[in-house]
């Protein structure tokens, strides 16, 4: 019978088993006769363990009688080996397998394997050894297990006999066999047999055996750092670990993936084994946004993680890498929304920026000022910690310049954070969205504008007056080879469904029914009457007409949203805005322009642009008191015909 027919029959039936992943069959020369792996399986090794336990397994026989079965971890799983009368076969299984049900279910296949094995020895010498007797398929189940228990339950002593016996003969080889290709991969062996041992020879196998296999194992090689990412906190916590993860997995092909601790808070590395058998790692720091950038200076990391924009005393410091403010530096990884939080009990629903500001600068320093919180009681005030770039955007947007008030707790952890505001009625705090729970969220608001809720909508479209891009910084120049790789991967749909799994705001397109502002133009309520907005606003450059950063690779993701089967002859809707410094007239065409920059760039892509309208100063959404909400006024909203 060739391979072929085979792997359609007895293998496929072998993996319909539970728990079984791979299945391997070999003659008594350890020769590869049939086989299914999974792609990520080298073949070649398991092939090399298998004869390398075939080759001794005459030596263990003639100690503790005819073997019949052998067990052992190999990375993640487990691998069972049966010993046929003409061959033996190899399992590849997960590590939740049931060992003795697999064994059942083996026996039950017994007679076709040994068949089939016969046939593809052709007619070769059969195994040297014994009999390796299997339960026949001819009996029972019932009868099949209590075979397969009697033999497992031929003392603890012949067990452990086996299994010290195993190990002196095969340690040496097989360790070395995966140790070479997985660093200090644990091996933990044990065999079955039908005869006994006395407890003297059991214990004096087992001191050889602990000598021998302590001189045998080889010394911890430490793993290779290949990438550094060092800054924020918000993404350095769980977004930027989960997305090495799946680098290392999905575009390195890695195994074995483990996060080690560095003792230090916030500090740790992302380790796993490549192909090729080398043990690398993640270096991931998150001590805060101002630490990226100093980290880069220093060249201490590849990546700068940051939850705020560099700032142009940082761009000074690192222009011999390039222009850190050019696309190929300043990649906005996903969106986040700062979340103003109170205790549960706290029955507070909204709040002004200003009063937000007050709180937070001692100014409001009791609930009681505050009669929509039904609370009494000094206010305690919890904050990030100085390197945080979330309290560096706090800062920014809420307190404008005045100081924290001097009593506020600090905190380095976000995690611990809102842990804090949500064990005390009293207190209030800010956050990351992905952190918000157990404590609640309240609507924020700035002046002229109406409340804003933190939800992924007003964070993606950046509505939301407390909403913020994160941030991964890397040099122009980058002497690590892995470093844009690992952007563009985060970047990919792949990273950014990690975002979404994480709780950040991925930067894919959505679309939502929004609830229009009562103060819109009459022309603005008749254009989005017959279309739905998407979850993307562009913006420009700080002083310029050009579309930003993120707005660039908005383009082709609103590309290839709108060249899906379901948008692919709908056109789209463009709607400019300022803020309202100078002539309204002059914002208006300002306004107008805006959308039209955006109109042509998606025309050259052969986008339908339905609609190009400028609302001059209407309608905005951050208060054009501040650099900041000026700049967040100054946008253009997308919008698709229905």
């Amino acid at each position: 019978m060739s391979e072929a027919m085979f792997e359609q029959s007895v293998i496929n039936d072998l993996l319909t088993i539970q728990g079984v992943e791979g299945a391997l069959l070999s003659n008594a020369n350890g020769e590869v006769l049939a086989r299914r792996m999974p792609d990520h399986m080298n073949t070649e090794q398991m092939q090399a363990a298998a004869n390398l336990i075939n080759q001794n397994r005459g030596a263990a026989s003639s100690a503790v009688g005819n073997l019949k079965y052998c067990e052992f971890r190999y990375h993640d799983k487990n691998v069972f080996i049966y010993y046929l009368n003409h061959g033996q076969l190899l399992l590849l299984c997960s590590a939740k397998v049931n060992p003795e049900r697999t064994a059942l279910e083996v026996s039950l296949l017994s007679v076709a394997i040994e068949k089939l094995l016969a046939d593809l020895n052709n007619h070769s010498t059969a195994p040297q050894s014994a009999k390796y007797a299997i339960p026949s398929p001819t009996a029972s189940r019932s009868e099949a297990q209590s075979e397969i228990k009697k033999s497992r339950g031929k003392g603890l002593t012949a067990l452990i006999t086996a299994a010290v016996i195993v190990i002196l003969l095969l340690g040496g080889g097989f360790f070395f066999l995966l140790g070479k290709t997985t660093g200090t991969q644990q091996l933990t062996t044990k065999m079955e047999a039908h005869a006994g041992a006395t407890g003297a020879s059991a214990q004096e196998a087992k001191t050889v055996a602990v000598e021998e296999f302590a001189a045998i194992t080889p010394a911890h090689q430490p793993a290779e750092t290949i990438l550094r990412l060092h800054g924020s906190n918000t993404i350095g916590a769980k977004l930027g670990p989960a997305l090495a993860e799946e680098f290392l997995k999905k575009k390195l092909k890695g195994m074995d993936i483990v996060a080690i601790s560095a003792g230090i808070p916030d500090e740790q590395s992302i380790e796993g084994t490549l192909p090729d058998g080398r043990r690398v790692a993640v270096e991931i720091h998150a001590h805060g946004s101002t630490t990226s950038f100093k980290g880069l200076n220093e060249e201490v990391c590849d990546i700068g993680m940051a939850s705020r924009s560099i700032k142009s005393k940082e761009v000074d410091m690192l222009s011999r890498f390039g222009d850190m403010t050019s696309t190929a530096s300043e990649n906005v990884l996903a969106l986040d929304g700062i979340a103003v939080i109170v205790h549960p009990a706290n029955a507070v629903s909204k709040l002004s920026q200003q009063q937000i500001a007050d709180i937070f600068t001692g100014k409001t320093a009791d609930w009681s000022e505050l009669p929509e919180s039904h609370l009494s009681g000094a206010i305690r005030v919890i904050a990030r910690d100085e390197k945080s770039g979330t309290w560096d955007t706090f800062k920014s947007l809420v307190l404008h310049g005045e100081a924290l008030k001097a009593t506020a707790q600090r905190i380095e952890d976000s995690r611990v954070l809102t842990e804090s505001v949500a064990d005390n009625k009293n207190a209030i705090g800010f956050i990351g969205l992905p952190y918000i729970k157990p404590s609640k969220a309240i609507s924020v608001s700035e002046t002229g504008t109406a409340a804003v809720f933190p939800t992924v909508f007003t964070v993606a479209t950046e509505d939301y007056p407390l909403a913020r891009r994160l941030y991964l910084y890397l040099p122009q120049n980058t002497a690590s080879p892995l470093s844009r790789s690992f952007v563009e991967f985060a970047l990919s749909m792949a990273g950014q469904d990690i975002v979404h799994d994480i709780g950040f705001v991925e930067l894919t397109i959505d679309k939502q029914q929004p609830e229009i502002p009562a103060n819109a133009p009459a022309q603005y309520l008749s254009e989005v009457n017959t279309a739905t907005r998407l979850s993307l606003n562009f913006r420009f450059r700080i002083g310029s007409s050009t579309i930003d950063n993120k707005g660039l690779r908005d383009i082709d993701r609103l590309i290839a949203f709108l060249n899906t089967p379901e948008n692919r002859n709908r056109s789209i809707k463009l709607f400019g805005f300022a803020d309202n410094i100078g002539a309204r007239d002059v914002n208006c065409r300002l306004a107008e322009g805006r959308a039209q920059q955006v109109a042509e760039q998606l025309s050259a892509y052969g986008i339908r642009v339905s609609s190009v309208q400028g609302f001059c100063d209407d309608m905005p959404v951050a208060s054009n008191l501040t650099a900041a909400g000026r700049e967040k006024n100054r946008r253009v909203e997308v919008w698709l015909e229905q």
